[in-house]
């Protein structure tokens, strides 16, 4: 195994032909609750997509549902129904513009979606205020509890069939040395070490990347449960927040990604990293020093400060931030990092 590590984020997968963006997951659950749509499907460029959706948004925001109808929803057996709910949830929090992400940080917005969110409201002619109060109570709970249970299964539901739908439309599952998807950094470098941020098995089946040398750190398809979610550590209750504002608080809560338990699962593996002497960006967007997975990347350089550092050429754009938060997170050479095309293997600029 050689001296080198490759950090693989979503943006490599996307470089490959897989519709992993946000934009298609939120795709997915508008079809999953709303059902498959003519229009929908023969759209093929993500901006049509995002047309469509913040139309369709704009009436299901003017739709307003009470609080007695969210619990008969959450009884009920239509899962439909149930779905429908998630989606209005995620109108709340998302647009169709973000990134994975800004999807994750928003993860920690659920206290926002307090009271006044219009199916959440109670008509003035139901039951008394202690009611409604005991009511409102019992959905926000079990709403929080089904948003988190429903919000992983349809993820993992969505990337499961994203994946096997790019591997059908492969002519091969090995690699292929002439494909014009491949990226030469990668070819050259199969014994490499990799830190991979996705959850599919591109590494292995292109590139037949041996096992032994990835850590999916999030998880990976054959997992049970596939990791995401926000970084925000102090989610606390208020004082004096109603009971829906307390049951989106926890909601909020158990969104958050367990960074810190991960560091401990992989130990091995990230106190191994003192001895590598570059490190390779590929379709990882460097973008927040406070980032939910900034963790990650503090611990990597605290074992290998000095190493060089390569990004891929897309990033290029972003050089003074990609610069200032590889600095913070305790990378010496920081201003000193190059741009590669990682399709030719080649440095294309930077370094001092």
């Amino acid at each position: 195994m050689t001296e080198k590590l490759f950090i693989i984020g979503n943006g490599f997968d996307i470089a490959h032909g897989l519709k992993t963006n946000y934009l298609y997951f939120k795709k997915f659950v508008y079809q999953q609750a709303y059902g498959k749509d003519e229009l929908l499907e023969s759209l093929q460029n993500m901006d049509p997509i995002k047309d469509f959706l913040k139309d369709s948004n704009n009436s299901i925001y003017k739709s307003e549902i009470y609080t007695e109808e969210v619990m008969e929803i959450l009884n009920g057996t239509d899962s439909q129904d149930k779905l429908k709910l998630l989606y209005q949830n995620l109108l709340h929090i998302t647009n169709p513009e973000m990134f994975w992400g800004d999807f994750e940080e928003k993860l920690a917005c659920f206290p926002f979606m307090n009271a006044s969110t219009p199916y959440f409201m109670t008509n003035d002619s139901q039951e008394d205020t202690e009611s409604r109060k005991e009511l409102a109570e019992k959905v926000a709970d079990k709403l929080s509890q089904y948003v988190h249970h429903q919000l992983n299964k349809l993820f993992k539901q969505w990337i499961k069939g994203t994946y096997e739908q790019w591997e059908s439309q492969l002519s091969m599952r090995k690699f292929i040395s002439h494909s014009p998807i491949a990226k030469e950094t990668i070819v050259t470098n199969r014994d490499a070490r990799f830190l991979n941020f996705n959850y599919t098995r591109t590494l292995e089946d292109f590139y037949g990347i041996p096992s032994s040398n990835i850590i999916h750190i999030h998880g990976d398809l054959d997992d049970g449960v596939l990791i995401f979610g926000h970084g925000e550590d102090s989610i606390v209750i208020p004082e004096g927040a109603d009971v829906l504002s307390q049951a989106m608080y926890r909601l909020s809560a158990a969104n958050r990604k367990p960074v810190n338990q991960q560091l401990r699962k992989h130990e091995y593996f990230f106190k191994s990293l003192s001895s590598i002497k570059e490190i390779y960006f590929i379709g990882f967007g460097i973008r927040d020093e406070d980032g939910v997975d900034a963790p990650y990347f503090k611990e990597i350089f605290k074992q290998a400060p000095d190493v060089s550092i390569y990004v891929d050429q897309f990033d290029k754009k972003n050089e003074y931030t990609i610069k200032k938060t590889l600095k913070v997170w305790g990378a010496h050479k920081a201003c000193q990092l190059q741009f590669i095309d990682t399709a030719k293997n080649e440095i294309v600029g930077g370094g001092i």
